[in-house]
């Protein structure tokens, strides 16, 4: 078959770059087709908000692109939101160093939410961070001093452990308190244990009681497993065996292996 040449003249044109002919060119394939307009990122708000949408649907590796798209552009939710997916491993591998380098800078820029994180990476270690007590213990004041119950408690827990080279329970029983006047019940146990022990001041039994029961009520198995040990016991409370028996398995129910120990092995 005959195949009609285009005049040299106009291929010239063409590739030169005047305009309809460019195209008339590349549609017969004599020139490439222009390339295609990248298509432009959202602007770091709406990025986050359509974060938040594909995160609804579990759409979680939608939702951890445009959270690292808003979080680039300056969004500190999604900075948070990135770490936590990172530090939980949710739709990403598990990975506290790339936790931290989202979560950082957004403790930096006081995020106390940030901060108890980031505090919680430091106390753990693992994952590509290496475990440091004092550094857990700056986060997790500077949170605390924002009013985070969560940081607050975090902070007192530390404080009751030797791993950072003495141990204050008086600070801690401060910290406790505070968290527990938000309502957080592993603070209200923890109050509870150093009235028991006596650590944070005299020994106080009636009071160790009181807020031991205040968290079995709320559901804390560590609080049920106290007053379980403490019944079976009848040393500072009136023996109860049956009370104590079930304090055990209510928290041997919600997971507790202590209590599931106990309970092996019950009182004559």
């Amino acid at each position: 078959m005959h195949q009609t040449k285009l005049p040299l003249v106009l291929i010239c044109l063409a590739l030169a770059g005047c305009g309809g002919l460019r195209n008339e060119v590349a549609a017969i394939g004599l020139a490439d087709p222009p390339a295609q307009v990248a298509a432009e990122k959202p602007a770091p708000e709406e990025a986050y908000a359509l974060a938040l949408q594909a995160d609804a649907k579990d759409d979680t590796a939608e939702a951890e692109r445009l959270y690292v798209i808003a979080a680039e552009g300056g969004n500190i939710d999604a900075r948070i939101a990135v770490g936590v997916m990172y530090l939980a491993g949710r739709g990403v591998h598990k990975d506290y160093a790339a936790a931290l380098h989202w979560l950082e800078p957004a403790a930096r820029d006081g995020n106390a939410e940030a901060q108890v994180r980031v505090g919680l990476i430091y106390e753990t270690g693992g994952i590509g961070v290496t475990a440091d007590a004092t550094k857990a213990m700056t986060w997790y004041t500077r949170a605390a001093h924002q009013g985070l119950a969560n940081a607050q408690y975090r902070a007192g827990w530390l404080m009751l452990q030797a791993i950072l080279g003495h141990e204050n329970p008086v600070k801690a029983m401060q910290y406790f308190q505070s968290a527990a006047a938000q309502g957080h019940v592993q603070a209200t146990t923890a109050i509870g244990i150093l009235l028991l022990q006596g650590r944070a001041s005299r020994q106080d039994i009636p009071g160790a009681l009181t807020w031991l029961r205040r968290g079995a009520e709320r559901g804390d198995p560590e609080a049920m497993l106290q007053l379980g040990r403490l019944y079976w016991e009848g040393e500072r409370v009136p023996k109860n065996i049956p009370e104590g028996t079930r304090m055990l398995r209510q928290a041997a129910a919600l997971g507790s292996e202590e209590a599931r120990h106990e309970l092996a092995l019950p009182p004559l």
